[in-house]
């Protein structure tokens, strides 16, 4: 019983260090805090995961707005809202992605 908690207790630690490492690849921020604790070293990994999602989502809410003043209708699709959903599916598939996607 013993050597199953430790055998998973230390599994555990090869997936957290796997994903640091992959992080960690694409991340001036947290080769920053590299050294600082693995407190910090998480907070930077969380935070490149969230601008991963932000970016694809604002951009496409800003570029719906542009397209809802330019053509938008009373009555017709919202393409704030479309192109929106779409920038935070994008987000959330590049995130996917990069967190679980290995090349063979």
């Amino acid at each position: 019983m013993k050597e199953n908690q430790d055998r998973e207790g230390h599994e555990g630690t090869k997936e957290e260090a796997r994903f640091l490492s992959k992080v960690e690849a694409h991340s001036w921020l947290l080769k920053r805090f590299r050294g600082k604790g693995i407190f910090w070293q998480s907070v930077a990994a969380l935070g490149v995961v969230g601008w991963m999602i932000a970016i694809p989502a604002v951009a496409g809410t800003f570029l719906g707005k542009f397209l809802d003043r330019r053509f938008g209708e009373t009555g017709s699709i919202s393409w704030t809202i479309t192109l929106m959903l779409l920038g935070l599916a994008l987000g959330i598939y590049s995130v996917w992605r990069f967190l679980f996607y290995e090349k063979h």
